[in-house]
């Protein structure tokens, strides 16, 4: 009988010491293999700009340019040479309205001599759409009046970023929160946007964003269906198994928005980051934090290209959004490294 209990302890014994995560089945967690291309990569970086207070509240990595203004000239001008060494195609700037947006741009266009274009996030929130007053009426003149205005005033320049002849927008949000459930219905809205847009000969590529990731393409289908493309842009998790194998659960996740996307006609946009850390900003969040790699960022450009849709567009998030560490721009710790593996793995040699 003595002998009997030994037995089944030594295995409870063993069987608690496997190791870490031996428990999931392998098929959640595989090599992700290099993904070599025939021809460039559509690539755009979000950028954000800081003030000194944005400063203040810490950050995950040290810019070289240290805590500047992207509003001064010799800031933008070195921003919009790191692009072009990184294969950067454009920066997506957030447009809340004029007075919140304008001054971001103007920036980037002043003085510029690069590559590098811009497109805009259109986000929708100074539009005060809300379920008692949605997205209709004087409040959709207003969208589309506004859209009239930056199709003459950015999408015509040459410096704003166009995919065979249309210029790339961004909608942001498409998901809407459910006190927010019918205040913007994008299957209306969009239709008389283009049409409007249309009747100047402006024909926009509109790319949803949806603010957060890992969501199934059902939820947002009619949303999505609405545009001509789709981007999930926040790939943040509070579930371990996601944070240790990221590469492939994002793959496999991707996959899910590839054959729904196909199916309806559009263009899954695949967006990556090269790290993550929510530790300095939010000190109690329940966030994994993403440790930065040369592995584990190769892993996620071969994820994005293994999954894009026609037109060829992956968007990093971010260019130097260094109070969450997932810039590509050059900061003390890691220099040109990740700015090197975008060029090496998104362009043609």
């Amino acid at each position: 009988m003595r002998t009997t209990i030994y037995i089944v302890c030594c295995l409870f014994i063993l069987a608690s010491c496997k190791k870490e995560n031996e428990y999931l089945p392998p098929d959640f967690n595989y090599p992700i293999p290099q993904t070599d291309i025939t021809e460039n990569v559509n690539v755009g970086a979000y950028f954000y700009n800081y003030a000194a207070a944005d400063w203040a509240k810490g950050i995950s990595d040290t810019p070289v340019l240290g805590n500047y203004s992207a509003l001064t000239a010799s800031i933008m001008d070195q921003e919009r040479i790191w692009a072009d060494s990184a294969g950067v195609d454009f920066f997506i700037f957030n447009w809340n309205g004029a007075s919140s947006g304008d001054k971001l741009l103007n920036s980037f266009v002043t003085g510029r001599k690069s590559s590098v274009k811009m497109v805009i996030n259109f986000n929708t929130a100074h539009i005060n759409a809300s379920n008692a007053s949605p997205l209709t009426g004087e409040k959709l003149n207003t969208l589309i009046n506004e859209f009239k205005a930056l199709a003459t005033d950015r999408f015509a320049n040459d410096y704003y970023y166009k995919i065979d002849g249309q210029p790339v927008v961004l909608i942001t949000p498409i998901n809407l929160s459910s006190s927010k459930a019918a205040s913007i219905d994008y299957t209306k809205v969009i239709p008389a946007l283009r049409t409007s847009l249309d009747s100047i000969g402006v024909h926009p590529y509109f790319v949803g964003e949806i603010t957060t990731g890992w969501l199934p393409p059902v939820r947002y289908s009619a949303a999505s269906q609405a545009m001509d493309g789709v981007v999930l842009t926040d790939w943040s998790t509070s579930v371990y198994d996601r944070s240790v194998f990221m590469p492939a659960f994002t793959d496999q996740n991707w996959k899910n928005w590839t054959d729904s996307t196909t199916v309806w006609g559009k263009d899954f946009v695949p967006c990556i980051i090269p790290g993550f850390n929510d530790k300095v900003l939010t000190p109690t969040s329940t966030l994994f934090n993403q440790e930065r790699s040369v592995q584990f960022y190769t892993d996620m450009t071969n994820v994005a290209k293994r999954n894009m849709g026609k037109k060829r567009l992956v968007l990093v998030n971010s260019w130097n959004d260094f109070q969450k560490g997932t810039g590509l721009e050059p900061a003390d710790n890691y220099g040109h490294t990740y700015m090197d593996i975008t060029r090496d793995q998104f362009k043609m040699k």
